[in-house]
């Protein structure tokens, strides 16, 4: 088989697997909507729901690391208000947060408007936002504001924080742990969604911390 039947394929399994995965959360949809749970029922249909979000990630970002190696992932740049993205984004995990009894709080300028991949990037704090709801034990709070001439997207949460091991290691294939999951590869696409973002000078990069507002976890996004 060529590469280019090989990449094919590859591509075409993911979105298969991807559409199932999609199937599984809307019928968890209509199964919560059109039923009364019980609170052991609803914790599994929680749980259901975060393990399938994670695995929809995971598939999303094997593809675009694969791309983004490739070379052949497209950066589309345009005008983009931050609040729409980040609502979004809370829109398309509000079930799954409170679900699992979090709160959320957005705090961002309503009228920032910045220039980049609305998609790559919605991806990138989606995936934070969906593993942040495992590890939190109360809260969630998403940030956004313009620091140094770059558009910086925060994600914090009041959780246990980042193991050291992950604070420490630079975000490489090689520093890659499958065993983690979703969290080391969607770091890693992560960091390769943010070096795409260039302006000038200036390339866009990721961060982790601990501590924030909230104490714990905080994953930052730096775009020029």
């Amino acid at each position: 088989m060529s590469d280019n039947n090989l990449d094919m394929l590859l591509a075409s399994c993911i979105h298969d697997m991807k559409n199932s995965i999609i199937m599984i959360l809307n019928s968890i949809d209509e199964i919560q909507d059109n039923q009364a749970l019980a609170d052991s029922n609803e914790k599994q249909l929680a749980n259901l729901r975060y393990e399938a979000s994670r695995l929809n990630n995971d598939l999303m970002h094997l593809l675009g690391v694969y791309r983004y190696e490739d070379n052949s992932l497209p950066l589309i740049i345009d005008e983009m208000e931050v609040w729409e993205l980040l609502h979004e984004v809370h829109l398309r995990n509000q079930v799954l947060i409170e679900k699992y009894g979090h709160t959320f709080e957005l705090n961002c300028d309503e009228d920032e408007i910045w220039y980049c991949d609305y998609n790559l990037v919605a991806s990138v704090i989606n995936n934070i936002i969906v593993n942040t709801v495992r590890y939190t034990k109360t809260k969630i709070l998403v940030k956004a504001e313009i620091t140094n001439d770059m558009l910086c997207i925060q994600v914090n949460d009041d959780g246990l924080g980042y193991p050291d091991n992950m604070l420490m290691k630079p975000y490489e294939p090689k520093g890659i742990n499958f065993r983690n999951g979703s969290t080391s590869l969607g770091l890693y696409f992560a960091s390769c969604v943010a070096k795409l973002h260039r302006r000038k000078e200036q390339t866009g990069y990721i961060e982790l911390s601990n501590g924030g507002e909230l104490g714990g976890g905080l994953f930052s996004i730096y775009i020029p």
